[in-house]
């Protein structure tokens, strides 16, 4: 028995190496840099919220598109640090590494339960050059966002619907985006039963409402435009990448307000596009075990990125742990372009100065950084293309038992 367990444990030395190594490496970068335009514009956030309600931001302008709980961090955080730049940017970041220590952790207990993802995959994943840049450089909360949706799909795949209610809301305090996954995590809980879905539904209706209680009551309609209306930057991504080649004039605004009237259109009609899929996955792969509904969530980042309107360049985080389970291969190809990518436009953004210490993206850089994210776009794609039919055929019969998934069973992609 020892002797087949060497191997594995040998394997998952060789990962915590990894995670070490890139661990200091952040600590290092957090260290010496500032970071990105966000860790300012936080900082500026902080800087209002200490003499100022929230509805004042929410009612400032669009700017700020983040949940109660992002704000009342960086208001802390400001006074924490006396008004200075340095160490909030630097204990902004903390947080991030943090996660992505968890993140790592929490994938060497799915790998234990379910033999998934290979050694290999997990190895990269540890020292990722896109989790890198984001945490060490960039300065915002989506690695920790990412964490708690991950422990939430880890509680589906124990049979525990009110943690999984509990830990997905605190991910969608943090960021509002995991919201679309709303319909995942409910009809996979109805597919059990009622009272299941229940005791998912409670704790998570009750801790969002609790979180976005006070912009509710004081600003609602600013809120609900700038929170849940937000769709990021036109012109930066795929398909409204190509749409701005096209040189014509109502293409051409690259932001995420003050959108021309087509813009505007083509934007919505991308949204609804990304939630009618996400809910016909979501009925679709219902009753798949649960090892598989790390899958679901994967299959729903895919079609996310192939359709989403912009996607800024810490979002190459979001998807990282669930299609690392869905499809290693495709992950690999998918991050390699994601980090060309991204080491390209921080480049340009700092000024073409290498290590980085703070990155400013101006209106002249685009043209240069925009074309490279069509390598992960890309990859989206023919992923889409090659793998999704499993996704959506993935149908097994009813009564599946929610629990804890045997030992070293396989995660497979699909249920055919």
């Amino acid at each position: 028995m020892s002797d087949q367990k060497s191997p594995d444990r040998r394997a998952q030395i060789v990962v915590l190496l990894a995670l070490a190594i890139a661990t200091i490496l952040k600590i290092e970068w957090i260290v010496s840099s500032i970071g990105s335009a966000d860790t300012f514009i936080f900082f500026t956030f902080g800087k209002v919220l200490s003499v100022n309600p929230l509805k004042a931001l929410y009612e400032a302008g669009p700017l700020f598109n983040h949940t109660p709980l992002a704000g009342l961090f960086v208001k802390h955080l400001y006074l924490a640090t006396h008004g200075k730049i340095d160490p909030f940017s630097k204990l902004l970041r903390a947080p991030s590494v943090l996660a992505d220590i968890g993140l790592v952790l929490a994938l060497l207990h799915v790998r234990r339960v379910t033999g998934r993802p290979p050694w290999w995959a997990l190895t990269l994943f540890a020292i990722s050059p896109v989790s890198i840049m984001v945490s060490g450089f960039h300065g915002n909360l989506d690695p920790v966002m990412v964490l708690l949706v991950f422990c939430a799909s880890i509680a589906v795949m124990h049979g525990r619907p009110a943690l999984c209610g509990i830990l997905f809301a605190a991910a969608c305090n943090v960021k509002m985006m995991p919201l679309l996954f709303t319909p995942l995590f409910f009809f996979f809980w109805w597919a059990r039963s009622w009272r299941t879905a229940a005791r998912f539904t409670v704790p998570f209706a009750i801790l969002m409402l609790v979180g976005s209680a006070v912009p509710l009551v004081q600003c609602p309609g600013a809120y609900l435009q700038h929170v849940f209306g937000y769709g990021g930057f036109w012109g930066g991504w795929g398909i409204t990448f190509w749409l701005r080649q096209t040189g014509m004039a109502n293409f051409q605004p690259v932001n995420f307000s003050e959108l021309t009237h087509v813009e505007s259109l083509i934007m919505t009609t991308l949204k609804c596009v990304v939630i009618a899929s996400t809910l016909a996955i979501a009925w679709r792969r219902r009753k798949v075990p649960p090892s598989e509904f790390f899958g679901t969530v994967g299959a729903v980042w895919v079609v996310l990125f192939v359709f989403a309107p912009g996607a800024a360049v810490q979002y190459m985080v979001w998807y990282a742990p669930f299609i690392l389970l869905l499809e290693p291969r495709w992950w690999a190809a998918i991050t390699t372009g994601a980090s060309v990518y991204m080491f390209l436009f921080y480049h340009s953004a700092s000024k073409w100065e290498f290590p980085w210490t703070f990155a400013f993206p101006t209106d002249e850089q685009v043209p240069f950084w925009s074309p490279w994210s069509n390598l992960p776009w890309a990859a989206f794609i023919g992923l889409l293309i090659f793998e999704g039919r499993k996704w959506w055929t993935a149908v097994v019969p009813a009564g599946e038992q929610v629990g804890l998934v045997p030992q070293q069973q396989p995660l497979p992609a699909s249920a055919d």
